[in-house]
């Protein structure tokens, strides 16, 4: 995101004028706008991406939500999720709307359908029971169902027209509009009534993630348009920060180029012929637990070693053998950014990855751990110990299921580097339950809203789902309160 200086003045010459402005294509964007029209705003979505690459995360998610049995049981579970690190009023208002959310979605043509998965993700945290999961039964996806809604309504969307930043009037703080880059130049748009941010979090903004993220580099599962641009923008404007620490991602996915990180997915859980070892050869986890939306890396690979100064996770390696090989392709998953708009093919034996050097090959298990950086006699070590179990039947160092135990011992043998797949960032600009972008001092900036995983309200990890629910519900209310302003001259 290229940055301009604000005006010191505001400017006359507007390429184009309309009450409410919404930045992004996602859930959160598509809701702001739909419920900005119903409230009798002229609306414009202005969108970073191609139409191609349009919805951002929201698009290329499993489309699922949850809401809960109640408000009051919502209340208490999603405090558990959020650490102490949301506010009791937007805890509140996010459990209330949850509550009610398939009642809502019904009015746009959205028949839930229940589903078993994540119910509850975390049945270890209080008020868990509460969690139900949803689909939209009535076909395609929920997204597809919010965009359809923002079609009937003839909204306006733009596509690659990314914001660079906000008109600000410098002295009562007042978001007047916004400037955005079309067609290779910038251009004014007035928002006379407010200005909603819903354009993601900072997955691909590596600079970003080591200032905030508690480990680093984390790969994306979605957008590559997410870097950051809510948080740029809302700094410049005087905004509070909230849960920049909070990432929500699982092991793994491989990375064939990080100059220029296209993230493909490696499920472990699917592939019971590998073990996983850090840099230096030590196994750490139950590879079969790798799929949490939070405990996944927060648990597992954001350690940091600090005697080696070293996060040494990252990257951690899936170790295999010949067998492991033959046994079926690594690669998998075809949610996410990878699944949707990739041409790629993995092999189906991954031949074509070793071969390319993507999965690393030794004819023993010292070559293997030259190959990759590890210690020869760690890597032996953790070998003999893990054949050992599989011959047993029994994990002793993680609890790894007894039918997923199978021996590493034909050579030659393998490693592919893996890292943590982010399914997006929580942090931004803090709101309130309003959906008010707050300045440092708790006080809302004038005109200015957030939605959807820009400033989340989850404030350290989320059940699988959740962040579809706020989005909406997040979207709806900026959406509401911004059409519900008073025009500025």
């Amino acid at each position: 995101m290229t940055q301009c200086a604000t005006p010191a003045v505001l400017p006359t010459d507007w390429s184009r004028e309309v009450d409410v402005v919404v930045l992004g294509t996602g859930f959160a964007g598509l809701a702001t706008a739909i419920a900005a029209a119903d409230a009798g705003a002229q609306v414009l979505i202005l969108e970073k991406m191609s139409q191609a690459e349009e919805g951002g995360n929201s698009k290329v998610s499993g489309n699922m939500w949850w809401t809960p049995t109640s408000a009051t049981d919502g209340v208490t579970y999603i405090e558990a999720l959020c650490m102490g690190l949301t506010d009791d009023t937007c805890i509140q208002t996010l459990a209330k709307e949850m509550s009610t959310l398939n009642t809502y979605l019904g009015t746009l043509g959205v028949s839930p359908s229940a589903l078993g998965v994540f119910q509850p993700e975390y049945p270890e945290l209080s008020g868990s029971s509460t969690v139900r999961t949803w689909s939209n039964g009535s076909g395609g996806t929920l997204w597809q169902a919010l965009r359809d809604a923002v079609t009937s309504r003839k909204i306006d969307v733009l596509y690659q027209t990314p914001a660079v930043d906000l008109i600000q009037d410098p002295s009562t703080r007042e978001i007047k509009g916004v400037i955005a880059s079309s067609g290779g130049k910038n251009i004014n748009i007035k928002c006379k009534r407010g200005l909603v941010m819903a354009c993601g979090g900072f997955e691909f903004d590596h600079d970003m993630q080591a200032q905030y993220l508690p480990g680093w580099p984390v790969f994306g599962h979605g957008s590559p348009g997410n870097t950051g641009d809510g948080v740029k923008m809302g700094l410049k404007a005087g905004a509070a920060l909230w849960h920049m620490n909070n990432a929500l991602a699982h092991v793994g996915c491989f990375v064939s180029t990080p100059s220029d990180p296209k993230s493909i997915p490696i499920p472990l859980s699917i592939n019971s012929s590998c073990i996983l070892v850090d840099k230096f050869g030590s196994r750490f986890m139950n590879e079969q637990r790798t799929e949490r939306h939070g405990f996944g890396h927060k648990e597992y690979l954001f350690f940091f070693d600090g005697l080696k100064q070293a996060f040494s996770r990252l990257p951690c390696y899936a170790v295999f053998d010949e067998t492991g090989r033959k046994a079926g392709k690594l690669q998998g998953g075809l949610a996410g950014w990878f699944g949707n708009h990739s041409t790629y093919t993995w092999s189906s034996d991954n031949s074509a990855e070793v071969t390319s050097g993507w999965i690393k090959k030794g004819q023993t298990l010292d070559a293997l751990a030259t190959a990759i950086g590890a210690d020869t006699a760690t890597l032996s070590a953790t070998m003999t110990r893990y054949n050992g179990f599989c011959t047993a039947g029994k994990d002793d160092d993680f609890g790894r299921a007894a039918s997923s135990l199978k021996a590493l011992s034909t050579a030659p043998y393998y490693a592919l580097p893996i890292y943590p797949l982010m399914y997006n960032t929580q942090g931004g600009p803090r709101r309130n339950d309003k959906c008010q972008v707050l300045a440092p001092s708790g006080d809302p900036i004038p005109r200015l809203y957030s939605a959807g995983e820009l400033g989340s309200f989850w404030g350290w990890m989320y059940n699988g789902g959740g962040n579809a629910s706020e989005a909406v519900i997040t979207g709806h209310i900026a959406g509401t309160n911004a059409a519900g302003q008073g025009p500025w001259a």
